[in-house]
């Protein structure tokens, strides 16, 4: 996808990493980007909005554990700039000891915003389709003792990803699905994992597994994110970690439901 010209919005655009991949849009010419999250981040709102004069930059807040909220928000996106090409779900936390928040806002808050945007992009509904990037992890391709919750999440946020990708759907909406699967990524989200992971309270020494990590910078994984999206087909999984992006394959296990029939 040509990312020049096209209207964006980017939920979590506030965070660690979303705050460089807002900027990252920016600098590849989008026509708007809308931020949309709990608090608004004055400073860095007024330099995106003095430093990108040709877009339009603006702040819708939002509380992605509600679906009424996150509906109301998609309505106010659309009387902002009418349409939307690319929605990215970056809204995330890692604090383990916190169950049903962790669940609500990397889970249940990406599968509403998902559908709703899903609503307005739709071909089917008068949209012109678009992508819809949600961001997993590496800690969601495989099991790992430290994070169980964290990772458990952003499990499912793979499987849900790629199964709203299935041809079925792109046929009918015109709108793709891509999963984003970020490695460690030098944000304070990633230095809160050392105290908030139920693995690392059972078991200490796994901190000196993080601890040994390099993390990533996050400009690096923005201006990764920025090139995946220029080429990434519906469907595919991409890890961008320690600097580089490869794409992810899985093989089928189970064969999808068209093929039952």
């Amino acid at each position: 996808m040509d990312l020049n010209g096209k209207n964006v919005i980017y939920i979590g655009g506030f965070g660690g990493i979303g705050e460089k991949c807002v900027e990252a849009f920016l600098k590849n010419g989008v026509k708007s980007l809308l931020i949309l999250d709990l608090h608004c981040n004055d400073e860095l709102l007024k330099h995106l909005q003095n430093s990108y004069k040709l877009s339009y930059v603006d702040y819708i807040p939002l509380n992605i554990t509600n679906c009424n909220e996150i509906r109301e928000a998609f309505q106010k996106a659309k009387a902002m700039i009418s349409v939307f090409d690319v929605v990215v779900n970056g809204a995330g936390i890692v604090d383990e000891e916190k169950v049903d928040q962790i669940v609500q806002i990397n889970l249940t808050g990406l599968i509403h915003s998902s559908l709703i945007a899903l609503e307005h992009m739709s071909r089917a509904n008068g949209g012109r389709g678009g992508c819809i990037v949600n961001i997993s992890s590496i800690a969601g391709l495989n099991p790992t003792e430290i994070c169980c919750i964290y990772g458990a999440t952003k499990s499912a946020v793979l499987y849900f990803t790629r199964t709203l990708a299935k041809p079925i759907y792109f046929n009918k909406t015109g709108v793709s699905f891509i999963t984003i699967c970020p490695g460690g990524t030098a944000t304070p989200m990633f230095q809160q994992a050392f105290s908030q992971m139920i693995g690392i309270k059972h078991f200490p020494q796994f901190s000196n597994v993080l601890k040994s990590m390099k993390p990533q910078s996050a400009t690096a994984l923005a201006e990764n994110l920025m090139e995946v999206l220029k080429t990434a087909a519906n469907g595919s999984t991409w890890v961008l970690n320690d600097g580089k992006i490869e794409q992810i394959t899985f093989p089928e296990i189970w064969g999808s439901a068209m093929k039952l029939n």
